[in-house]
């Protein structure tokens, strides 16, 4: 909701709000309706200044326009569209060849990580059984 509104209109509108604010309790004779009419007018001063200043948004130029109908113009812009669908088939083309070499990289990689596994497992294994003679010789020294 808030991404669409401009920080201009924002700002009119809470200037807006506050001068209201500010009359109403000047009306009824509240304190603060000074201070709320000061700041509402101020800051629809700031925002006006502001407007006078903010870039013009960009016009179409209405002579650069093509007929709809015009033969010429829908035979360029499906030329143009063809030109656009091939480009986007030969990317795809260049994706999928990308995405078989990596599936044949994957592929040839899973015997290296079976190997590297089995290598860990005994690395493991052999690591437990001298820990265990370790720990047996120094359970020895330390019973004499």
């Amino acid at each position: 909701m808030l991404k669409n509104l401009s920080v201009t209109n924002m700002l009119y509108g809470i200037g807006a709000a506050i001068v209201i604010l500010g009359a109403l309790f000047k009306i009824q004779h509240w304190n603060g309706g000074s201070l709320l009419l000061t700041i509402g007018m101020v800051t629809e001063a700031v925002v006006f200044t502001y407007s006078a200043f903010e870039k013009k948004k960009e016009e179409i130029d209405e002579s650069r326009r093509t007929d709809p109908y015009d033969p010429k113009a829908i035979i360029e812009a499906q030329k143009e569209y063809v030109k656009q669908i091939k480009n986007a088939v030969k990317n795809v083309s260049l994706m999928n060849e990308v995405h078989e070499n990596q599936l044949k990289l994957a592929k040839s990689s899973t015997g290296a990580y079976k190997t590297i596994n089995t290598e860990a497992n005994s690395l493991a294994q052999h690591t437990y059984f001298m820990s265990k003679t370790y720990y047996s010789i120094l359970k020895a020294m330390k019973s004499k």
